[in-house]
């Protein structure tokens, strides 16, 4: 079968493409400015969001599609439904949502992507993560890194921050195998962790102390503003701490090691192999 990735460069999208392709499924990876993979089986296409004409070369001969859905384009909540309407002989949908995203439904756009891929006459299914691993060795990395510190507004709760290698390998099952239709699927990692103590497992890794500080809402959507995001990004990052805080986002599950087979990676595994990553650079030789 040949499965299309959209998001294909983004954090969950590069892991879906490996997992795809270690079963031996042919993808179509796209992007925006996509480049050649080196993976067997792999295509890179061009993918817009904001420009229709390149969705029909994308969706040609697919048989199952990967939606990260259009975060660039938050003027243009319908755009899932069209690209669905546009891929009539596409039969099976993997729609990457959010933890919450029922809780918060006018202030994230998942909610809209969700019921247009319910409605959508194919077969669906949904997945809504838990906050990723990931996050602190890319968006969160040079604070740690160079300030030695984390600042959000999450208190003192936990979180069942889970691996994107893990969100990817069970999408790869959704895309490929019968069984997943019409579930919605609450992906966690095994254990739920506050932000101190995750920093903390990190700073561990690194072999150096790393400090958590909390934020109050209204410090973080000052500095969200500050950062130049726009009123609808400051709403929805102010609603999805607001659900840390209430404690929605403690839950953890087994679906990485009932779909998988395996248990879901610990954040200290995460730690250990990208510890480099919150070390202090070596000063350079003069």
């Amino acid at each position: 079968m040949t499965v299309l990735v959209l998001g294909a460069t983004g954090k969950t999208g590069r892991a879906v493409v490996d997992a795809l392709a270690a079963r031996g499924a042919k993808v179509r990876a796209a992007s925006r400015t996509p480049a050649p993979s080196g993976i067997d089986g792999v295509e890179a296409v061009r993918f817009d969001w904001a420009d229709p004409g390149t969705w029909r070369e994308a969706l040609r001969d697919v048989d199952a599609l990967y939606v990260v859905g259009p975060y660039t384009e938050p003027g243009r909540p319908g755009l899932v439904r069209d690209l669905l309407a546009a891929a009539p002989g596409v039969g099976r949908v993997v729609l990457l949502s959010v933890l919450g995203v029922e809780l918060l439904p006018d202030a994230i756009p998942m909610a809209v992507w969700e019921a247009d891929v319910r409605d959508s006459g194919k077969e669906w299914t949904i997945l809504r993560p838990n906050w990723f691993q990931q996050n602190f060795g890319e968006g969160f990395a040079a604070s740690l890194r160079d300030e030695g510190r984390l600042a959000l507004p999450a208190a003192d709760a936990v979180v069942g921050f889970v691996d994107t290698r893990d969100i990817a390998e069970v999408a790869a099952a959704a895309l490929t195998e019968d069984g997943h239709a019409g579930q919605v699927l609450v992906v966690t990692g095994p254990e739920a962790l506050s932000h101190a103590q995750a920093v903390r497992t990190l700073g561990e890794a690194a072999g150096r102390e790393l400090r958590y500080t909390a934020l109050t809402a209204e410090q973080h959507v000052e500095a969200l503003r500050a950062a130049g995001l726009d009123e609808g990004s400051v709403a929805w990052q102010r609603g999805l701490f607001q659900l840390i805080r209430d404690g929605r986002n403690a839950v953890v599950t087994d679906t990485v090691e009932r779909v998988t087979g395996h248990p879901a990676r610990p954040l200290r595994a995460y730690a250990n192999e990208y510890a480099e990553t919150w070390r202090v650079p070596a000063p350079a030789e003069q």
